[in-house]
């Protein structure tokens, strides 16, 4: 019986001791790597809304409790001189290996103005040149109804990765249609 309680006891004490630097190590990174997530999102923001002197409000975050509609997560107003210029939105469509997070800039017109793909899981050399500017710099100038051209649109899906390819363009459609409804000049 010795022989199985002091085993378990030493174990105990050393998994008890890892969880607790693991402990202390998060509390300690906790507030960088909320900085640099901060900045890594202003970043993006300024890329996918590249006009000078812009400004972003966040509106609407389901991680702060809002609830929206479909795979919209974030909603930043983007205003120039007092006035809105447009909007900012965050989505996570599903791609092939899980959810695709993209950053979509959409004007008041409804036009899109930048979209960058800001983390994913798919398939490294296919899904994954989601993030290629060649890629997501077609949707530049796009609005309306923002399909793949395998479904009638106007995007050139990355080849054999179409999911991936579906899964940006529907985020971006979403954000389209979100300023449409919400915030467009009308």
């Amino acid at each position: 019986m010795n022989e199985i309680i002091k085993p378990a006891v030493v174990l105990l004490i050393i998994t008890a001791v890892a969880a607790m630097l693991l402990g202390v190590v998060s509390e300690t990174t906790k507030e960088a790597i909320a900085a640099q997530t901060a900045k890594t999102e202003s970043e993006a923001m300024a890329a996918v809304m590249p006009e000078e002197g812009i400004e972003f409000e966040t509106i609407l975050d389901v991680a702060a409790g809002d609830t929206i509609e479909g795979t919209i997560q974030k909603v930043a107003k983007a205003t120039k001189d007092g006035e809105t210029f447009g909007y900012v939105l965050t989505t996570a469509p599903s791609g092939f290996s899980g959810a695709v997070s993209t950053m979509v800039g959409v004007d008041v017109d409804g036009v899109i103005t930048g979209l960058r793909v800001l983390s994913h899981s798919e398939t490294p050399g296919l899904g994954a040149l989601a993030t290629d500017p060649s890629f997501y710099e077609q949707f530049v100038g796009k609005e309306g109804d923002i399909k793949v051209e395998k479904d009638g649109g106007q995007i050139v899906a990355i080849t054999s990765s179409t999911i991936t390819s579906r899964a940006v363009s529907n985020g971006a459609d979403e954000a389209v249609k979100w300023v449409e409804a919400n915030g467009g000049a009308n």
